[in-house]
């Protein structure tokens, strides 16, 4: 049942009275310009001192939110939700100190002769707002975080798993059991080989076997899709049997009942330099403050964004297994006993495990979530499980650091304005069997695998 839309906004500013996010500046003095006319006499008032508009506030803020009004209490469903938040930089001066030039630094001001010069104060940003509107970033949609690459694994990652090994497609691909043995035995000889021809003289040395581009790629194949997945399908049989009794329990507790999970598809935090350059982004600035810099240095300012992201899914599921069910009267017979086992090593013949089991279907689910759609099929026809609700979130928090970078002659004056936008999203599944059918990512292993079986299939 879809709910009432609603969009609220809020904002640290009035628009009734007729405010607007940039009115409400003062003028602030930055600092005072001194002149050394003489060894120790300092005359002030040689310059304009720099004055700056900065707002009344000490920051500027707005938030948005959009999402649905259901019934209740009590509340027992949810729609998409959005959230975006901005906080514009502080203008506060910044660096407030005193800043003198060195003696070969001197200052010629008509009216007040040469000498060396200092400034004693502070800076703020120049621009720093140019073009920013709180009203328009919080409403807008630019600042709403994507989940459209982690919809197909909020399912996959959430939804009940009954199976806990994987022994169909572990018997299906013992065929290659041989071919695996023939190829690993065929890489140590070559190893050995090669060490042994590591002693001949160069120019009587044969090519490496080891270091040709298939063979290579033959081997990291072999240990992609052969040793790999089949010590990982001895492990997971391994576990299953030491926890079956746990496993088997937890599956007849959960049988034909509600049940909540949650999953973290993602939680990382990245830097990434937008932008830099050299000259002063803040007030003051001209030909006085460049006499206060060391001789042959620049000021330098950049720009940086420092995100962090988490992407979570929760999900509430039921599902339906006779074999588990303890309240019918066979639930002990032999046959029911068997199938817990069938279904809980992953024997059972589905449409799923016959997919898993066909050569290359893999190199498919890569392009096309084929694979999924599938288990989704396993999930409504075998196991009766369904979503009653099931939810993508991502929460994005990002600060934009301004940095400017001032030479002074004793060291260097690190300035930093930030800007904070925090956005929030929530995407409910459009059917109990998740978002439906993307594309996915291609991870670096992918890509790598990819790679090498070009090399392979190449004559």
């Amino acid at each position: 049942m879809s709910g009432i839309p609603r969009l609220r906004t809020k904002y640290d500013y009035d628009p009734s009275c007729g405010k607007s996010p940039f009115s409400g500046f003062t003028k602030v003095q930055l600092g005072k310009y001194y002149l050394e006319q003489s060894p120790g006499h300092w005359v002030h008032g040689f310059a304009v001192d720099p004055y700056q508009d900065v707002p009344q506030t000490a920051s500027m803020s707005g938030a948005c939110c959009r999402d649905e009004i259901h019934p209740g209490p009590p509340y027992t469903e949810g729609g998409p939700f959005s959230k975006v938040s901005v906080e514009l930089p502080e203008l506060r001066v910044q660096g407030m100190g005193s800043y003198e030039s060195l003696s070969t630094n001197l200052i010629s001001y008509f009216g007040y002769g040469n000498g060396r010069a200092r400034y004693e104060g502070g800076f703020a940003p120049l621009n720093l707002l140019s073009g920013l509107n709180i009203p328009s970033l919080v409403t807008g949609e630019t600042l709403i975080p994507d989940t459209t690459a982690w919809e197909l694994q909020a399912y996959k990652k959430t939804r009940p798993k009954l199976e806990s090994a994987s022994a169909f497609v572990f018997v299906a691909e013992m065929r290659d059991i041989p071919r695996m043995l023939r190829s690993s035995g065929k890489f140590f000889h070559d190893v050995w080989k090669d060490v042994y021809e590591s002693n001949i003289p160069f120019r009587n040395r044969r090519t490496m076997h080891i270091m040709q581009p298939k063979k290579i790629a033959d081997d990291f194949l072999n240990h992609q899709f052969g040793w790999t997945p089949f010590i990982g399908d001895l492990r997971k049989f391994y576990s299953t049997f030491h926890k079956a009794a746990a496993m088997k329990a937890r599956l007849r507790a959960n049988n034909d009942k509600w049940i909540t999970r949650r999953a973290t598809l993602a939680d990382e935090t990245t830097e990434e330099l937008v932008s830099s350059g050299t000259g002063m982004e803040v007030e003051p600035l001209g030909e006085i403050i460049g006499k206060l810099f060391t001789t042959g240095s620049s000021p330098r300012w950049e720009i940086w964004d420092e995100k962090h992201s988490v992407v979570t899914a929760v999900g509430n599921y039921k599902y339906y297994r006779p074999e588990f069910d303890a309240n019918l009267p066979d639930y002990n017979s032999a046959w029911n006993t068997i199938q817990r086992e069938i279904t809980l090593y992953g024997a059972r013949i589905s449409p799923s495990n016959v997919y898993r089991a066909v050569p290359w279907t893999w190199l498919i689910d890569w392009c096309a979530d084929i694979g999924g759609v599938i288990d989704a099929m396993d999930d409504i026809a075998i196991d009766a499980l369904a979503a009653r609700y099931l939810y993508v979130m991502r929460h994005e928090y990002t600060v934009r650091k301004f940095t400017q970078l001032l030479p002074f002659v004793d060291g260097t004056l690190s300035l930093t304005w930030d800007l904070k936008t925090d956005a929030k999203v929530r995407k409910p599944a459009s059917t109990p069997y998740g978002f439906g059918l993307s594309w996915n990512l291609l991870s670096p292993r992918q890509l790598a695998i990819l790679a090498s079986l070009g090399i392979t299939r190449m004559r």
